[in-house]
């Protein structure tokens, strides 16, 4: 079986060469999701010793479609660093560090105190003192993204860039289940959808994520970003196009070309 050290080691090769590898489980098909966190907390690891700094968690597989297609019955949670953190201009970024780059729509949450403990849907919205409109930039270290869930879970969820827009208090965003999404490049309309493509409702992300962190016995602090979960499918990320993700009550975010 290949062990987590080797396919973390594996996993970082590709990455920075930018080339996608076949996934683990075409010729491991025994490793389970298990296995994909312990690869993932290798990763973190060892971004961390490099200098990158934890700031916050994302979430993934949490449309009842994806985890119907993946077999399984909850979402998976990977990790963000503050070396994936996007500005505008940053679509060279982007195109530069990834292989083969998509884009989706997402609504983040800024955490008002310390996850420590297991949130109900009832405290998941006195948890957060700040929402907004945020794009995902995913990039799978496998061909196609073809992958199983041990392998994704390992590629820490195929995390590899965000940027969140204008944060507003959760009382003036309105019902974030409700709320319309579109998701457009250079100005044509690809996708949309509602909030409650997530889990039905975003805050049930948190309250996920508050089980997931307290199984592990790990801890968000406050001031985290957590991206709740992709509200539409994702698009490539084109060169010189304005990437654009909206959602009522909550504003636009662009990734826009830098001579734009």
């Amino acid at each position: 079986m290949t062990t987590p050290a080797s396919a973390a080691r594996s996993l970082r090769e590709a990455r920075l060469a930018r080339i996608p590898r076949r996934p683990f489980t075409d010729t491991d098909p025994a490793l389970d999701e298990a296995w994909g966190y312990r690869v993932q907390d290798l990763d973190r690891a060892g971004r961390l010793a490099a200098g990158e700094r934890l700031v916050g968690a994302k979430l993934g597989l949490t449309s009842r479609a994806k985890q119907r297609t993946m077999g399984v019955a909850q979402p998976i949670v990977g990790f963000l660093t503050d070396a994936m953190q996007l500005g505008t201009g940053d679509d060279e970024r982007v195109l530069g560090r990834t292989a083969q780059p998509r884009v989706e729509p997402e609504i983040a949450f800024r955490l008002a105190r310390e996850l420590d403990r297991p949130l109900t849907p009832w405290t998941a919205e006195q948890a957060v003192d700040a929402v907004t409109v945020a794009v995902e930039v995913i990039d799978s270290r496998y061909a196609a993204f073809g992958f199983r869930l041990p392998d994704v879970v390992a590629d820490n969820t195929s995390a590899a860039g965000f940027l969140v827009g204008r944060w507003t208090h959760p009382r003036r965003a309105g019902d974030l289940a409700t709320a319309g999404c579109v998701l457009s490049v250079d100005g044509a309309v690809a996708h949309t959808a509602t909030g409650a493509a997530v889990l039905g409702h975003p805050l049930r992300a948190l309250v996920h994520l508050s089980e997931h962190l307290v199984r592990r016995g790990e801890r968000l602090p406050a001031g985290a970003v957590v991206l709740a979960g992709a509200l539409t499918d994702a698009v490539p990320v084109r060169p010189g196009v304005v990437h654009r993700a909206e959602i009522r009550g909550l504003g636009a975010v662009e990734l826009v070309p830098a001579d734009r």
